[in-house]
C-alpha cells in the first residue's frame, strides 16, 4: 500500500520550513511512517496547541486543521524534534494517498508568558506642604494592564468657600482679613491608568484623573477662604513603578495636580 513518495514529502518539508522559519514553529522534515505521515518540527516557545494543515496544490490552498493526528499537538513545550503523526488514510477514508505538490503548515497558539494578576493595594500620599491622604488601588495585569485609584484625606469641605485669598491672606481686592489660625485641608484624587510589564517583577505605570487640593483659612468673622497659593484642582497625572514579588505588590509614584502641586504616593498590597 503506497502512501506518499518519500522524495515528494522531503520537498514538501523543505518548502514548509521556508514558509514557517520566521514563526514560532519550524517544520524540519516529513516522512512516511507505516500507514501514516510523520511531521517533525521545532518549537521556539511553549504552546497551548499546535495545529497541522496540508496543501495538495503547492501551498495555494490548505485543508485543516487536520483531525486524525496525535503526538505533540497540545500543551507542547519549546524544543527540537517535536512530532505530529497524521493518519491520512483514516482522515480521508481512503486506502491510497498519491499527490505531487504536498505542503504542510503549522498553526500555533503560544502560551501566555505572564499569568493574569488581579491586585489591590492600600496607599498613602505625602507632600512637602503638610498634607496626607490615604486610599486604595485596584487593577489587573498580564503583559499590559490597568488600574483605578481613589485617594482622600476624608475632608470634602473644600468644595465650598466664602472667597479666596493669597499666601499673605489678602483678598483679590487687597483687603487683609483677620484669621483665627485654623486651617482646613482637603485632598481628593480619582485616577485611572495603564500598566506595562518591563521585566518579570517590574511594572511601569502612568495615570490620569481628577485632583483637588484645597487649603482654606478661617477668619474671625466665621468665613472660610480658599488660599489660592496652596490650592490646586484639575487634572491629576501620575508616573511610577510597581513591583510584583510572590504575590506582594509595592508601588511608588509621583502625582502632580495641574503640574504645580506634587506629592509622593506609595502603596502596599497583594496580587492573586
Amino acid at each position: 500500500m503506497r502512501i506518499l513518495n518519500y522524495f515528494l514529502v522531503l520537498l514538501a518539508c523543505c518548502l514548509g520550513k521556508a514558509l514557517t522559519a520566521q514563526e514560532a514553529a519550524c517544520i524540519v522534515k516529513a516522512y512516511p511512517r507505516g500507514k501514516t505521515i510523520a511531521v517533525e518540527y521545532d518549537l521556539n516557545a511553549d504552546a497551548d496547541f499546535v495545529r497541522l494543515s496540508v496543501s495538495l496544490d503547492g501551498g495555494l490552498t490548505y485543508r485543516g486543521p487536520l483531525q486524525q493526528v496525535e503526538g505533540d499537538v497540545s500543551d507542547v513545550k519549546a524544543g527540537f524534534g517535536r512530532l505530529i503523526v497524521w493518519d491520512v488514510l483514516k482522515e480521508w477514508g481512503t486506502d491510497t494517498f498519491e499527490y505531487e505538490n504536498v505542503r504542510f503548515k503549522l498553526s500555533v497558539k503560544l502560551k501566555e508568558r505572564w499569568r493574569r494578576e488581579t491586585f489591590v493595594t492600600l496607599n498613602a500620599a505625602f507632600a512637602p506642604y503638610p498634607q496626607c491622604s490615604f486610599g486604595f488601588t485596584v487593577g489587573q495585569l498580564r503583559r499590559f494592564g490597568w488600574f483605578a485609584s481613589l485617594m482622600s484625606n476624608g475632608n470634602f469641605s473644600g468644595f465650598q468657600s466664602d472667597g479666596t485669598c493669597d499666601a499673605q491672606g489678602f483678598l483679590p481686592d487687597g483687603h487683609l482679613m483677620t484669621y483665627t489660625g485654623e486651617v482646613s485641608k482637603m485632598r481628593l484624587s480619582v485616577m485611572a491608568g495603564g500598566l506595562m510589564r518591563v521585566t518579570g517583577p517590574l511594572v511601569a505605570r502612568v495615570g490620569i484623573g481628577y485632583g483637588n487640593r484645597t487649603v482654606r483659612w478661617h477668619t474671625m468673622d466665621g468665613g472660610w477662604y480658599r488660599n489660592t497659593s496652596y490650592s490646586r484642582q484639575g487634572i491629576d497625572l501620575s508616573a511610577g513603578v510597581q513591583l510584583h514579588w510572590r504575590g506582594l505588590v509595592v508601588t511608588a509614584e509621583a502625582v502632580t495636580t495641574q503640574f504645580q502641586y506634587v506629592e509622593t504616593k506609595i502603596g502596599l498590597g497583594y496580587a492573586f
